[in-house]
């Protein structure tokens, strides 16, 4: 598990989005706090789940009629770049397609362990990304993206989402409203 650990955080170093390594790691720790019990294919999809956006090849949000639709050729192509790394890694086969499966559905879940791994990335967004993602996109793409987030968060974590307080008032004000509005 080293190597594949090594080599995904070696792709993400290199990213154009300047909250991709940070982002990856609070992810991490996010579903580390979320189920501590936690299995080598969680946390590998953990770490990796936004690999796509650290290649020049990225995905690009401008060739999708819908945020969703982006969103699902991004996971899509997270999971396919994860895979050549764990195959590369000699990751046993079992925990290969398990982490990649995890990857592929990070941004819709739809099953308990996809679940938690969606909502830690939903709230290593709002931990870490929303101060960069706000001075990038601007106040009304970032109140969007702010709803969809929320939207997507379990019961359980919208409650350590309370928890998170930015450090900026007006993030503090804008998840506000996005609350109201979700």
């Amino acid at each position: 598990m080293d190597c594949a650990m090594a080599r995904i955080r070696a792709v993400i170093a290199r990213s154009e989005v300047p909250e991709d390594p940070a982002h990856a790691e609070n992810t991490l720790e996010w579903l580390l706090r979320l189920d501590p019990e936690a299995d080598e294919a969680l946390r590998i999809a953990a770490l990796a789940h936004d690999i796509d956006r650290a290649t020049p090849q990225r995905v690009r949000r401008e060739d999708f009629p819908d945020y969703d639709s982006f969103k699902a050729a991004h996971a899509r192509r997270s999971a396919r770049l994860l895979r050549g790394i764990l195959e590369d890694c000699g990751i046993d086969g079992a925990v290969a397609e398990e982490a990649c499966r995890l990857v592929e559905r990070h941004e819709t879940g739809g099953d308990p362990r996809s679940d938690v791994l969606k909502d830690a990335d939903s709230l290593s967004y709002f931990d870490v990304n929303l101060p960069l993602y706000f001075a990038r996109e601007g106040r009304g793409e970032t109140l969007r993206r702010c709803i969809w987030g929320i939207r997507r968060l379990s019961p359980v974590a919208r409650t350590h989402l309370g928890q998170l307080q930015p450090v900026d008032p007006f993030l503090a004000g804008l998840i506000s409203e996005a609350l109201d509005k979700a």
